[in-house]
C-alpha cells in the first residue's frame, strides 16, 4: 500500500499481524514490546492522573531525572542514525544500501520516542504552543524547538526519497547539517547552565554530537547485523562499514569524555568538586566499561550475532551514562542551608523506569511491524525490476 508514493504496511498484513498476536504466533520480540508498551502506558497514565509528587522521585533539589535522561538518550540515538546514514551513503554506498530505509526509519521513530518520554515530564502539554506566541530567541530552548521541527521534517523527507527511489544528496546533506545544529543546540542548553558546573562547558555541544554518533553506530550495527542474518548477506562485506564507524565513535567518545573530565577536575568554581566526587564512576564506568570494553569486544569477534551483543552492550551502558550526566549535576546543592545534605542522592521510581520501557518498546514494536510488512524492501525491489 502506498501513501504519497511511500510504501506503508498493507491492511491485510496488519490484520495478519494482529491475528498472529491473538493466536500466539507473533514471536517473543513483538510480545515483549507490546507488553512493555502496555505497562509503560499504565505508568504514564499514573504520572498524569496521580501527579509527579506521588509517582516521580525528582524534587526541587533534583529537578531532572530519568525521564529527561531518556529523552536525551533517544534524541541522540536519532541523531546518530542520521549521521550513520550520511557517512554510509558517502563512504560505503554499495555496502550500506540494503540498510538505508531501515536506519532512517529508526531515526524517525527514536525521535518520536524522545518526545514521548519528554511529554511525561511536562506538567501542561496544552501550553506548548506558547513558545510560538511569546518566542524568546535568546533561549537555547526556543531554538531547540525550531531545529527539532526542521529535523523531523528533513529526516522524514529523506525517508520518503529513499522509499520512492529518489535519493537526493542535497536532502541528505541538509539532514546531516540540521542534525548537527539541532543536537548541538541541545548540548548548548545544558552547557549554558552556569549555576551547574557539571553542565557548564563549551564542550557540551560537541560532547552531545560525539556521543550521538557512538550511540547511533551501536543501534545501526544491531539493525545491520539482524538484516544480514535475515537476508543471508555477506557478513564481512556488509558489516565492515558499521564496525569501522563504531570504532571511530568509540575513539571520539573517549577523546571528549577524557578531556571533559580533566577540565572539570582542574576547575576551581563553586561546585566543581562534583567532578572529584564522581571521578571513580567516570573512570571505571564512563571510560572503561562504556568505551574500552566495547573496543575489546570488537577485537574479539565481528560476526553478526556478536555485533548484536556488542551493540546492545553499548546501548545499555550509554543509557546509564546519560542518566549519570543529567543527574550528576545536582549531586552538589547550589545553596547550602540547615539540614540540607552535602551530597544529593536520587533513585528513579518504578514509574520513571517504566517510561524508559515504554519508549524502547514503542521503537521496537514499530520497527518489528514495519519489518515484517516488507516495507523496507521497497527500494531494492523497484531497482531490481
Amino acid at each position: 500500500m502506498k501513501l504519497f508514493g511511500v510504501l506503508i504496511p498493507e491492511k491485510e498484513q496488519l490484520i495478519g499481524t494482529v491475528g498472529d498476536v491473538i493466536k500466539g504466533k507473533a514471536g517473543l520480540s513483538l510480545y515483549a514490546s507490546i507488553f512493555g508498551l502496555l505497562i509503560g502506558l499504565y505508568a504514564i497514565g499514573s504520572i498524569f492522573i496521580r501527579g509527579h509528587a506521588h509517582t516521580i522521585n525528582t524534587s526541587s533539589l533534583v529537578p531532572w531525572g530519568l525521564q529527561i535522561s531518556t529523552y536525551v538518550y533517544f534524541a541522540l540515538l536519532s541523531t546518530g542514525c542520521t549521521f550513520v546514514n550520511f557517512f554510509g551513503h558517502v563512504f560505503f554506498e554499495k555496502q550500506y544500501k540494503p540498510f538505508a530505509s531501515r536506519i532512517v526509519f529508526v531515526g524517525i521513530i527514536t525521535a518520536v520516542a524522545a518526545f514521548f518520554s519528554l511529554t511525561t515530564e511536562m506538567g501542561h502539554l496544552e501550553r506548548m504552543y506558547y513558545f510560538l506566541l511569546s518566542p524568546n530567541p535568546k533561549s537555547p530552548m526556543f531554538w531547540m524547538a525550531i531545529w527539532y521541527t526542521c529535523y523531523l521534517i528533513i529526516i522524514t523527507w529523506e525517508y520518503v526519497n529513499i522509499q520512492t527511489n529518489r535519493h537526493s544528496n542535497r536532502v541528505m546533506w541538509a539532514a546531516f547539517f540540521i542534525a548537527v545544529f539541532t543536537h548541538s543546540t541541545l548540548g548548548s542548553l545544558l552547557g549554558s547552565v552556569s549555576s551547574r558546573v557539571y553542565y557548564y562547558s563549551a564542550l557540551m555541544p560537541i560532547y552531545f554530537l560525539f556521543i550521538a554518533f557512538l550511540t547511533g553506530c551501536s543501534l545501526t550495527t544491531i539493525i545491520a547485523a539482524m538484516t544480514v542474518k535475515q537476508k543471508k548477506l555477506d557478513e564481512n562485506y556488509h558489516l565492515h562499514p558499521f564496525v569501522t564507524l563504531l570504532k571511530v565513535g568509540l575513539g571520539l567518545a573517549l577523546l571528549i569524555t577524557f578531556w571533559r573530565m580533566m577540565i572539570g577536575l582542574s576547575a576551581h568554581l563553586e561546585g566543581s568538586e562534583v567532578f572529584s566526587l564522581t571521578l571513580i564512576n567516570s573512570v571505571l564506568f564512563g571510560i572503561v566499561v562504556v568505551i574500552v570494553i566495547p573496543y575489546i569486544l570488537l577485537k574479539i569477534g565481528q560476526s553478526a550475532n556478536w555485533l548484536i551483543f556488542v551493540g546492545l552492550f553499548i546501548m545499555g551502558t550509554q543509557l546509564k551514562a546519560r542518566n549519570d550526566l543529567v543527574v550528576g549535576a545536582f549531586k552538589i546543592p547550589v545553596f547550602r542551608v540547615y539540614d540540607m545534605p552535602e551530597v544529593i542522592h536520587y533513585t528513579p521510581s518504578i514509574y520513571e523506569n517504566l517510561v524508559v520501557v515504554a519508549s524502547a518498546s514503542l521503537v521496537a514494536m514499530l520497527y518489528i511491524v514495519f519489518e515484517r510488512s516488507g516495507v523496507f524492501e521497497a527500494r531494492n525491489i523497484k531497482e531490481e525490476h
